[in-house]
Formats: structure tokens, C-alpha cells, sequence
């Protein structure tokens, strides 16, 4: 790894997405039914608790009483997750567990969420479908999300093209197939939904970033690293180039609004299946 690369943590993961989880977990709840009194919620691949503060923030509107599962298999982001509802009394549990192995009964929860979850799995996040499916009690509703355009991802491709040998591999390639949302209906179709129970939608997420060049350099130091050649010699001479070229490339992105003050806003957008079992 390049001495001027940041080692990720969940604080500095946090820190690069802001707000985005949180907001992408709202827009895809708004697009099913709404969570009412005595559900029972299984925030699946929680992470630091995105989907768990957008299912709490529901709830407390419509005036529901709910109880949260949150499974994940990251201990720091389960420690960081303990303290946050903690923190704010939330009637939430935290398990370190395998989305593609759960360790609940059938027909657990009411609502299962997997916000950001599957197209980081192998597999294309099927098994883990199959496993939402099973612990769902009938008539129960899945959540699930993909990105059908991330302004954050090209910048960064770009970047690993001009400042390294023609034919490197390129971070992230073979993510483009999750834009398409007949791909992610695909995926819940063949992890055990009948297809005429699954709606599709897609909503803009607008976030707001760091002071970007801190931005530029936590994305290229999280993503740029990750093609099948890792990290080059070279990229520790070229390291100001291709953060440079993050933050050129980010400006030319449809929705990028410059703050005025170091930040700006970007614009996702993102493809959402709502499942009924």
C-alpha cells in the first residue's frame, strides 16, 4: 500500500459515505409498504447501522413500535453499531453473523433489508436472497438495492487508466452489470421470490461529500488498490496525479454541485426491488 494511503476503517468509511447509506435506505423503504406496530426487522449486512437509523426514522413518524435485528459480520462496525443504539435506545439487537449462512428460524421477520448488501457478496448475493426468503414469514416484505449510477466509481477507473500501464486491470470492473435493474430482479427472482411478487424502482439519492480532496484521497486509497494487481510501485509517485484526476473527473459528474466551501453534492441513483414472500 502506498505510504500516502488511508487504511480503511469503519470511521472512515463512515466518513467517505456520509450520509449516502442512510439516505439510501430511506428511499428504498419509502418505496414499500410502510413499517407498522409489532414488525420485526432483520437489518441484514448492517454495517454501522445505515438501514437501522432509516427503519427507526420511519417508524417513529408513522408512530410504529418495532424491534431490530442487525446482523453483520465486520466486529468493528457490530462495536460502533452496540454503541449507537445504545446510544439512542433503540429496541435493536446486534449478532455477528453470515448473511449467506443466518442463524435464525424460518419465518422470523416481518421486514428483511439488505441495504448496499448483495452486489458486495459472491455469488451475486443469491445464497443470501435464499437465506432473507427463508428466515421472511409469509407475506413478509424484502428490501433490497443495487446502484444503477455512481458518480464515484468512474473518477476513480479513470484515475487507475491514465496513471497506470495500458491493460492494468481496473478497481471495481464488472460492477456495471448491477445498474441494469432487471439484473437485481433477476437476483431475487432466483434467491426464491416468485417474480409477479416483485416490484422495481429506482430513486435519486443526492449526498453531501467531505472537503474533496480529502474525498478523492479516501476513495482512491479504499478503491484504487482493489483490481487484481492491488497496489502498483508506481502509484506512489503518481498518487497526487490520480487523486487530481478523482477530483476532475467528479466535477464533470450529472448532479455535481460545488458547496463553495471544500464540499460538494454528488447525485446516486439506485435501483430497488421490494419482494413480498
Amino acid at each position: 500500500m502506498p505510504p500516502q494511503a488511508l487504511a480503511p476503517t469503519p470511521e472512515l468509511s463512515d466518513l467517505m459515505v456520509g450520509d449516502t447509506m442512510e439516505k439510501l435506505a430511506t428511499a428504498s423503504l419509502e418505496l414499500a409498504p410502510a413499517v407498522t406496530s409489532g414488525a420485526v426487522v432483520h437489518d441484514n449486512g448492517c454495517g454501522t447501522g445505515a438501514a437501522t437509523t432509516a427503519v427507526m426514522r420511519l417508524a417513529d413518524r408513522a408512530g410504529a413500535q418495532v424491534t431490530i435485528e442487525g446482523t453483520d459480520v465486520d466486529d468493528a462496525a457490530l462495536t460502533i453499531y452496540r454503541n449507537t443504539i445504545a446510544a439512542r435506545g433503540w429496541p435493536a439487537t446486534a449478532s455477528r453473523m453470515d448473511s449467506q449462512h443466518l442463524s435464525f428460524a424460518d419465518n422470523t421477520f416481518t421486514h428483511s433489508v439488505a441495504n448496499a448488501l448483495v452486489f458486495v457478496l459472491p455469488g451475486d448475493g443469491i445464497s443470501a436472497v435464499q437465506e432473507a426468503h427463508r428466515c421472511l414469514q409469509p407475506g413478509g416484505t424484502l428490501v433490497v438495492n443495487s446502484w444503477h449510477y455512481v458518480p464515484n466509481l468512474a473518477p476513480v477507473q479513470t484515475a487507475a487508466r491514465v496513471t497506470r500501464p495500458a491493460g492494468t486491470p481496473v478497481p471495481r470492473e464488472g460492477m456495471d452489470k448491477w445498474s441494469d435493474p432487471d439484473f437485481l430482479y433477476d437476483v431475487v427472482v432466483r434467491g426464491g421470490f416468485t417474480g409477479n411478487r416483485v416490484v422495481l424502482g429506482q430513486a435519486d439519492v443526492e449526498v453531501t461529500t467531505p472537503e474533496l480532496r480529502r474525498y478523492a484521497t479516501m476513495l482512491w486509497s479504499f478503491i484504487g488498490g482493489t483490481s487484481e494487481s492491488g497496489w502498483l510501485t508506481s502509484d506512489i509517485e503518481n498518487w497526487d496525479a490520480a487523486t487530481g484526476i478523482v477530483i476532475d473527473e467528479l466535477r464533470t459528474t450529472p448532479g455535481f454541485r460545488d458547496l463553495g466551501d471544500g464540499r460538494a453534492t454528488l447525485k446516486f441513483v439506485a435501483n430497488v426491488a421490494v419482494a413480498t414472500k
